[in-house]
């Protein structure tokens, strides 16, 4: 792993701890105007951490018709009831972990709603539960590497990082499938997760020309990961 990808994932860390002892003070402070509730609230925090696969086309050789896979995890919110929740992810970091041509680092931020159809059928809450997921996200994948050459004469491949060589911006609806364990679920919950997703590309853009014709598709994620917070 590079230096550039340690400061990255410190400065996220840092962010994300940060953001969330302000977010959980406000939620102290309004949770008591829930407690008379007929349906207990959920808002928390969420986090998770996997994988992701995707393709990419490109006139570009090195990375034509190429598999990538990347590892990382996203940090945010939730809120809903026991039938339909939201997930807002707001900081999400991943990075190419095989060995495709340079570096990829992917930067996201993803809205879904969980939709739980047994709590719905049965009218119970249940410690084990399947999810029906879908959503948007916002996926910025920024290019590193020696493949593109942008300066004059030879490239020099003595300094630490490899140079940056452009970015393709995306908007992407996803869907997926999960299951949820409860390990408490009264007045405080923490759940545990494990997700499939795959994302289905609506938009794409680059401002950099070598990057024009570079397609990026067949996202496929698979997750794990912890969600906590005030259920009263």
């Amino acid at each position: 792993m590079t230096s550039r990808i340690h400061v990255n994932l410190i400065k996220a860390m840092f962010l994300a701890i940060l953001f969330s002892i302000l977010i959980f003070q406000s939620f102290a402070v309004e949770g008591q105007s829930f407690r008379n509730s007929k349906t207990r609230p959920y808002r928390g925090f969420v986090a998770d951490f996997g994988t992701r696969s995707i393709s990419l086309s490109s006139d570009i050789q090195k990375i034509n018709q190429t598999s990538m896979l990347q590892a990382g995890g996203q940090v945010g919110l939730i809120f809903g009831n026991r039938i339909l929740r939201s997930k807002i992810g707001l900081l999400g970091y991943y990075s190419s972990i095989d060995n495709t041509a340079g570096t990829t680092d992917l930067y996201t931020s993803h809205a879904a709603v969980n939709f739980y159809p047994l709590s719905w059928i049965s009218g119970r809450n249940l410690l084990i539960e399947p999810y029906i997921t879908g959503g948007l996200a916002y996926d910025q994948f920024k290019f590193f590497g020696y493949y593109i050459n942008r300066e004059p004469g030879d490239v020099n491949y003595s300094q630490a990082d490899a140079p940056y060589l452009g970015k393709i911006s995306q908007i992407n609806a996803t869907i997926g499938l999960g299951v949820e364990i409860k390990l408490r679920d009264q007045y405080d919950f923490v759940h545990l997760f494990s997700e499939v997703r795959y994302g289905h590309n609506l938009s794409e853009k680059t401002t950099h020309s070598a990057f024009s014709n570079t397609g990026i598709y067949d996202q496929t994620q698979l997750i794990l990961g912890l969600s906590f917070g005030i259920n009263r």
